[in-house]
């Protein structure tokens, strides 16, 4: 038992220290720590969405590493992140290893060297800032980094 308090005693403050500096953090950065990022449920669990600050970051149920941009209730406004995203950003990684299926959100476009899994199965990487394009429709703003 002291063993296994010491862990989440340690835990959660690995955990609350990433919340401090999350902000300042890149996208491959915060899903290196991604073990240390509460979940989209458990955080609502824990307390509404109403009573955090914007840049609380959690993890979507799709995987997702998200920001809080704009508190909102979310006793009221039940909906997962993807669903909210005038109230989430959504940050992503440049590294292959952490690239999920590509989503198109004008408020959190991909940049350049970021990753994301295409249609197709492939990891894709932009090859621009503030791209929403669909990697296998428009691969014309994206190179396949590897192959699936």
């Amino acid at each position: 038992e002291f063993v296994l308090g010491t862990m989440k005693k340690y835990g959660t403050a690995a955990a609350e220290a990433l919340q401090t500096k999350a902000p300042e953090m890149t996208g491959t950065e915060l899903y290196d720590e991604f073990g240390y990022i509460p979940s989209y449920y458990a955080a609502i669990a824990h307390k509404n969405m109403l009573d955090r600050k914007p840049g609380f970051i959690c993890r979507s149920p799709q995987g997702r590493v998200v920001g809080l941009i704009q508190p909102y209730d979310s006793n009221i406004f039940t909906e997962e992140p993807e669903a909210l995203t005038a109230q989430w950003r959504f940050v992503w990684s440049k590294k292959p290893k952490h690239a999920l299926p590509f989503v198109s959100i004008t408020t959190s476009p991909y940049n350049t060297d970021e990753c994301c899994i295409g249609s197709d199965g492939k990891v894709y990487a932009s090859n621009i800032d503030t791209n929403t394009w669909d990697p296998v429709v428009n691969p014309q703003f994206w190179r396949i980094v590897e192959e699936v």
